[in-house]
C-alpha cells in the first residue's frame, strides 16, 4: 500500500514538473532553430536529435526546480526588501530566465547553455 501511495505521487510530481516545464518555456527567447537545414536528413541529425532530447530530459527537470526555487526567493526579495521591484528582478532574471531546451546547435557548440539567465540588455550589447 505504501508503494502505491509513493508511485502515485511520484508520478503526479512527474507530471507537474512536465507541465511546468512546458509552461515555462520562454517561447521564441534565444531558440532559433532546432535543426541545421544541411543535418535534417542525416544520421548525424538524428543522432543530434535524439542526443539533445535524452539531455533535455534531466536538465530540464533541474532547471524548472532552480526557476521555481528563484521564484520564490524572489518574491520573498520583493517581500522583505520593502516592494524593491528591481532586488526581485535581479533574483528572476538570474533563475527564470536562460537555456530550457537542449537543441543540437547546443550540442555542436553554435549557442552556449546558459543554466543562469542574464537580462536581455546583456545578451543584445555585452559589456
Amino acid at each position: 500500500m505504501a508503494h502505491s501511495r509513493f508511485g502515485k505521487r511520484l508520478l503526479s510530481l512527474l507530471l507537474l514538473v512536465a507541465f511546468v516545464g512546458v509552461t515555462m518555456i520562454p517561447l521564441g527567447h534565444g531558440q532559433d532553430s532546432q535543426f541545421d537545414e544541411a543535418e535534417g536528413g542525416t544520421a548525424s541529425g538524428a543522432g543530434l536529435g535524439a542526443g539533445s532530447f535524452l539531455l533535455t530530459i534531466p536538465y530540464g527537470v533541474a532547471k524548472v526546480a532552480f526557476a521555481l526555487g528563484g521564484s520564490i526567493v524572489g518574491g520573498l526579495a520583493y517581500l522583505f526588501s520593502g516592494a524593491d521591484e528591481q532586488a526581485a528582478k535581479k533574483v528572476w532574471t538570474t533563475s527564470m530566465y536562460g537555456t530550457y531546451v537542449i537543441t543540437p546547435d547546443h550540442l555542436k557548440g553554435n549557442q552556449p547553455v546558459r543554466f543562469l539567465g542574464v537580462p536581455e540588455e546583456e545578451i543584445l550589447e555585452p559589456k
